[in-house]
């Protein structure tokens, strides 16, 4: 019987001493995809208080995907990809998107490589976009047979913005080697 009483004394004191009285759950979760935070500093007598809103991200849905530029030698494409903010309120996007390819037989499952080429190696920067506004990718990828196998021809392309589930789908068409696609990160500026 002691040590039931001791539990009970224990877990007594474990309630009153963990709780300084009700608090506050915080808001019920809604559909809003901005959530927003203020901090109040105190200094010298006056108070500073600042507050954000996260920017929700770019979406395929709210953006018009094109190819702006394309180069190519020595087996390579360049092509410089243009994303345009369609929806009346600012987005953001960071990291590197996502791409495939269609051939005859379907998509090809293509795997891109981050970075690797000097033009396309720098790292990651956040990127707001206001309406209207555009950011930019580059990709380099293979258009010749290699030892890995031959060029497949396609004639549509998916990009998928960094963090996102659900692609754009461009019309292009081409030859790519599905091992050797490269992307670099989304800027705000279009390659010089």
């Amino acid at each position: 019987m002691t040590k039931a009483l001791a539990f009970v004394i224990v877990f007594a004191a474990f309630l009153a001493g963990c709780d300084n009285g009700p608090k506050e759950a915080g808001p019920v979760p809604g559909k809003t995809s901005a959530s927003s935070s203020s901090t109040s500093t105190g200094q010298g007598g006056g108070s500073t208080t600042i507050t954000t809103t996260a920017t929700p991200l770019c979406k395929d849905k709210a953006a018009a995907v094109k190819a702006e530029f394309r180069n190519g030698a020595a087996g390579t494409i360049m092509t410089t990809w243009r994303v345009t903010n369609t929806s009346s309120d600012a987005c953001r996007s960071f990291g590197y998107p996502g791409m495939d390819f269609h051939a005859a037989n379907g998509w090809l499952d293509v795997q891109v490589h981050r970075g690797g080429i000097d033009m396309i190696n720098q790292p990651p920067a956040p990127v707001v976009l206001e309406p209207g506004k555009s950011l930019y990718f580059v990709s380099f990828w293979g258009d010749v047979d290699t030892e890995a196998g031959p060029c497949k021809q396609f004639d549509r392309v998916k990009v998928t913005l960094p963090d996102n589930f659900t692609s754009a789908r461009v019309d292009s068409s081409g030859c790519v080697d599905p091992g050797l696609v490269e992307v670099g990160p989304v800027t705000d500026a279009p390659p010089s």
